[in-house]
């Protein structure tokens, strides 16, 4: 594949090399182009907001002290700002290492012995429609959370998360800072972040949103991986760039498909010769036994001799194929299309409770 030298090494220029995926595919580097859509990019941004003590990020019913929890829908309590500077803590009472093949990560402690990386991103249009339908497949949002219409990105791919997984299962919440809060991100990686893995549900430039999906991905994954949050953005923030010439072709391909249905190797043929895996939406209403809707891609990544949590080098990362697994899709997909949605209140869905340390977002 072609990599683009302003993609490569976005770590040492800045902001103004990672640009918004577009919906046409890259052919080379065009150069040109590149510095267009940078300025876009620039134009677009909008300096997180500094909260002034008043609370005003704060949501009611969002982590209280006791009693968390996570709905079947994905709903949940457990993310957001536990008061006006700093983040609520979501691995309280966590555990720190998912195993569910004993004979493969029976013997993990969590301790820096995760065995690959899962690096997943998520088509937006498909998360704006799960939130609007009634369930989140992030695990992220408070209940009647809908995407925002003047988010940075509510019609491609972003950035979901760097995992740190086990042949088996996964460890997380293995080093949680004692708070977290914006302090802990450097501006010229929140600006980088904004236009790359903005969640959908907040204004763009907002800085509420800092507590929400970059948080805890962060205390979830990320410290498992790396000793602090910016080496955490900037090894995710990396791989995301590798990846652009492909993710720019998959967003061509689901944004042209319309509401024609779409071979799944369609998808995986273009990150070949890796394999990776198509996550589909199983809660969605529109899917079948023998059509899928589209909600993520994962590849996966392995470390070099070098890499560590003090030393989180992305270019120490190298693409590998996923094992096969059972499949999340049909054969056959179809891709919900970019639709901003207000913010509005829906009815909380009377589902039961299940345990929020058990999902792998």
């Amino acid at each position: 594949m072609t990599i683009c030298p302003s993609t490569i090494f976005v770590r040492l220029l800045g902001a103004a090399t990672l640009l918004v995926l577009s919906s046409l595919v890259l052919q080379g580097c065009d150069l040109t182009q590149h510095a267009a859509a940078s300025a876009r990019d620039e134009g677009n941004y909008v300096a997180p907001r500094v909260d002034d003590g008043s609370g005003s990020c704060q949501k009611p019913g969002v982590c209280p002290e006791q009693g968390r929890s996570t709905q079947k829908s994905g709903f949940t309590d457990n993310t957001g700002w536990k008061d006006a500077s700093s983040c609520c803590d979501i691995c309280q009472d966590a555990k720190k290492v998912n195993c569910f093949d004993p004979a493969q990560c029976g013997k993990k402690t969590g301790d820096d012995d995760w065995d690959f990386l899962i690096f997943d991103q998520i088509w937006v249009p498909q998360l704006c429609a799960s939130l609007a339908e009634g369930h989140d497949p992030t695990v992220t949002h408070p209940v009647s959370t809908l995407c925002s219409a003047k988010a940075t990105n509510t019609a491609g791919m972003s950035i979901h998360g760097l995992w740190p997984s086990y042949y088996g299962g996964y460890p997380q919440c293995c080093r949680p800072p004692a708070s977290l809060s914006p302090n802990d991100l450097p501006a010229s990686l929140q600006q980088q972040a904004w236009q790359q893995w903005a969640d959908p549900t907040f204004d763009s430039g907002d800085g509420c949103a800092f507590c929400s999906m970059w948080a805890h991905e962060f205390l979830k994954h990320g410290t498992c991986l790396t000793d602090t949050m910016a080496g955490y953005f900037e090894a995710t923030l990396f791989l995301h760039a590798l990846l652009k010439p492909q993710v720019s072709e998959l967003e061509a391909l689901l944004a042209g498909a319309g509401t024609n249905e779409i071979d799944v190797s369609a998808i995986t043929d273009i990150f070949a010769p890796y394999d990776m895996q198509v996550v589909c939406d199983p809660k969605d209403p529109s899917a079948t036994e023998s059509v899928g809707v589209v909600l993520e891609i994962r590849t996966c990544w392995k470390a070099k001799p070098g890499f560590s949590r003090s030393n989180p080098d992305p270019e120490l990362l190298e693409q590998f194929s996923c094992a096969k697994s059972e499949p999340s899709c049909p054969a056959k997909v179809i891709a919900k299309q970019g639709k901003a949605v207000s913010m509005t209140t829906m009815t909380a869905e009377s589902s039961s409770e299940t345990d929020k340390h058990d999902l792998m977002f």
